[in-house]
């Protein structure tokens, strides 16, 4: 299989692992009290990330035994640096949505090739938020979307909203008076947040605290491939597999929103 066919196969495949656990883990804990639900979802988060994580190396050791994978839940390879071909994954990505049963989190598998002309260098993804029956990747015909007129919708971290999103959002409503009062949606996984924007749930999704590589490869690819805009939070290409793994921001919106919202936040 090609690596766009084997992307999408690991995607699916660990998102219905993921989900199968947590059904079982739910069937166990039917009629506890609080505090022991509450030590059964850290468990769960735990075990999810370690069950995805597991089934994702044991299959690139089958199918691509010669590449470097880079892994939320790995030991970061340095050999990545010196690699042309690195698979960037997060195994499960929105662990607290994931064990609290929600249904946005997701599974991330990226490919960045050295000599890739791609943005951030990812030639292959592939996105799944199994709850939510999504599978998104970099091979599938482009998503087209046509604006609407409806209301902004701008998509947040659930545990850290960004301190910006007043000045986000008073800029919107005066360049765009005729979409109305822009409205602020919280969700997990950024896999999921893209996959909002790209079925038109959303239109903005910005992070001003940082993340990591592995929580935007994926999510990336699939935006860009779709035609939606990907920089940093000044307007800047994201590059990656960089020595530090760190992501500072990024915003990843419908193109016509990107110059209002990048000059709302140069006076934050």
């Amino acid at each position: 299989m090609n690596d766009h066919e084997l992307a999408r196969k690991l995607a699916r495949e660990t998102g219905t692992l993921l989900v199968g656990l947590r059904k079982h883990a739910d069937s166990l804990q039917e009629n506890k009290d609080e505090t022991h639900s509450v030590l059964a979802q850290e468990v769960l988060g735990s075990e999810g990330d370690r069950v995805a994580h597991d089934y994702l190396m044991e299959q690139f050791s089958i199918h691509r035994a010669n590449d470097v994978v880079l892994s939320e839940e790995g030991d970061l390879e340095v050999t990545r640096l010196n690699a042309k071909r690195v698979w960037i994954i997060d195994p499960l990505d929105g662990t607290a949505q994931y064990s609290s049963g929600g249904d946005d989190f997701a599974v991330h598998i990226a490919l960045w090739e050295a000599n890739s002309q791609a943005a951030g260098n990812i030639s292959v993804a592939s996105v799944a938020v199994p709850a939510r029956n999504e599978l998104w990747s970099m091979d599938e015909p482009v998503q087209r979307y046509q604006p609407n007129g409806s209301p902004i919708r701008i998509l947040v971290s659930r545990s850290r909203p960004p301190r910006e999103i007043d000045a986000v959002i008073q800029k919107l409503e005066e360049v765009f008076p005729d979409r109305g009062p822009v409205q602020v949606i919280p969700m997990g996984s950024v896999g999921a947040k893209v996959g909002a924007i790209l079925a038109d749930k959303a239109d903005v999704y910005f992070n001003s605290g940082g993340f990591y590589e592995w929580d935007l490869a994926a999510p990336l690819g699939i935006a860009v491939h779709n035609g939606l805009s990907v920089t940093d939070c000044k307007g800047n290409r994201i590059d990656l597999n960089k020595v530090n793994l760190k992501v500072t921001d990024i915003l990843i919106c419908r193109p016509e929103l990107t110059s209002s919202i990048v000059m709302a936040l140069e006076y934050k």
